[in-house]
């Protein structure tokens, strides 16, 4: 892995630094374009602009708008590429600060696996039988390299121990609203 440094965690490698800086023109237009993924994706589930999604959101947190927003994008707060070999997994965790999280698989030899965790915190301790919206504790997403997955900062998720020998590769973000 090239760039500004690598983060050996033990249980992956990924890169030190702002990959979308340091990377060059193409992880410049790739971060562009799932910014644009992303943005689209929020207006789809909310049913209304980025500006309406994010009023709301300012809103639901009891702050005040600063100003007219005319224009609201999302922008890349980090970037990063990951590489697993056998063996290398990532437990759970979310991204703080983050609106939402995209992660586009670059190269494996097969399907990427992450799981994706029940955001109730307490299901663990006490599972009355209720389900909601068809939930459950774990839903596993089996991803083929060339795909983009976009979820919510918030949404606790893994990656499980990768079994094979040749090297899994994707490129994260966290993305936030950018105010124009």
């Amino acid at each position: 892995m090239a760039g500004s440094g690598v983060k050996d965690f033990g249980y992956k490698k990924e890169t030190a630094g702002e990959l979308t800086e340091w990377a060059g023109p193409d992880a410049k237009r790739l971060s562009r374009w799932v910014c644009r993924v992303a943005g689209a994706f929020v207006e789809s589930l909310t049913g209304a602009p980025l500006t309406e999604a994010l009023s709301r959101s300012q809103r639901r947190e009891g702050e005040q708008a600063k100003g007219d927003i005319h224009t609201v994008s999302v922008g890349v707060t980090r970037s990063w590429a990951s590489l697993y070999r056998a063996g290398d997994h990532h437990e759970p965790h979310f991204h703080p600060n983050t609106a939402l999280s995209a992660v586009y698989y670059v190269a494996a030899p097969g399907l990427c696996e992450i799981d994706l965790l029940d955001p109730r915190p307490a299901v663990d301790y006490y599972d009355p039988g209720i389900t909601l919206a068809g939930e459950s504790h774990r839903v596993r997403l089996a991803c083929p390299p060339g795909e983009l997955l976009v979820f919510p900062g918030w949404l606790k998720h893994a990656v499980p121990p990768f079994q094979d020998e040749a090297p899994r590769i994707s490129i994260a973000w966290n993305l936030n609203y950018s105010l124009g």
